[in-house]
């Protein structure tokens, strides 16, 4: 368990040095397609649900724990808040957890199946903001990645929060204080 923790870790800090592109960059490149192409504005409500939190990295939605690793913990809020969660991503539907000797009797294919659509731990990483895509001070655009039990490979996804009370001078975390979420979008499998 320890020696996932640390590679998750690894897998992450390399993540984060490909974040630190210009416009004409691959990230702003997929980015800009993806707003051009698939955005539609869309107000979701807050979380209404308890929020616990694990650590300073997890909390629990119910039945759903929601991993948040970023540089930049002022966005950390965005989570911990509820303003973006984890039935967002799944729905509101949660697989039920099996027991190792449950697990230990089910064939290999039943088990990648399994693990494949558990919808009880979901993992974001590398969650920048692409600044250079805001439309305003109003709108801030974020991309993360995804990363699902079962699945070798995370999920490139995008979303927006919009705070109308915003002002160009406001800080992030004043910011995340009294914004919505506008838009999700969840992109390609980064291979």
């Amino acid at each position: 368990m320890r020696m996932n923790k640390i590679l998750l870790a690894l897998l992450l800090l390399c993540l984060i040095q490909v974040s630190g592109q210009d416009t004409n960059g691959v990230q702003y490149q997929f980015s800009k397609e993806i707003f051009k192409t698939k955005y539609k504005k869309t107000y979701y409500e807050s979380y209404n649900g308890v929020i616990e939190s694990l650590n300073k990295n997890e909390w629990k939605f119910d039945d759903k724990v929601l991993r948040v690793y970023s540089n930049d913990t002022s966005l950390v809020a965005i989570f911990s808040k509820g303003i973006f969660y984890p039935e967002i991503i799944v729905g509101t539907e949660t697989s039920k957890i099996l027991t190792k000797s449950e697990l230990d009797t089910m064939s290999t294919k039943r088990k990648v199946f399994y693990n494949l659509t558990r919808s009880d731990s979901l993992t974001i990483g590398n969650l920048v903001e692409l600044e250079k895509l805001n439309p305003d001070f109003k709108t801030k655009r974020f991309l993360f990645w995804l990363f699902r039990i079962g699945f070798a490979n995370p999920q490139e996804c995008y979303f927006e929060l919009r705070n109308e009370n915003a002002t160009k001078e406001m800080k992030i975390s004043e910011f995340i204080e009294n914004a919505k979420l506008t838009f999700y979008y969840a992109g390609t499998i980064i291979i």
